[in-house]
């Protein structure tokens, strides 16, 4: 397998390594949103930005979902996680 193809993996698979810190994203945006929508990348990317959180991980998370975005998606949909 190529360098590239690693790396697309591990980006699909950004939710199974850091499965604790998405129920903590996904916590504090149904806090925002109030339930009244689904969560989106966008949303996601936004309270990363918004506050300041920084590190290797939540750059591995910015970059699951722009490709998802650039996929075509726009809802999260995370299938292995029960939140």
């Amino acid at each position: 397998m190529s360098q590239s193809s690693n790396k697309l993996e591990k980006i699909k698979n950004i939710t199974l390594i850091h499965n604790n810190l998405f129920k903590r994203i996904f916590k504090e945006l149904n806090i925002i949103i109030k339930g009244k929508r689904e969560i989106m990348y966008s949303d996601i990317i936004n309270l990363i930005i918004r506050e300041d959180y920084k590190g290797k991980t939540y750059d591995e998370i910015l970059l699951w979902c722009n490709y998802n975005i650039r996929q075509g998606k726009y809802i999260v949909v995370i299938e292995h996680m029960k939140l």
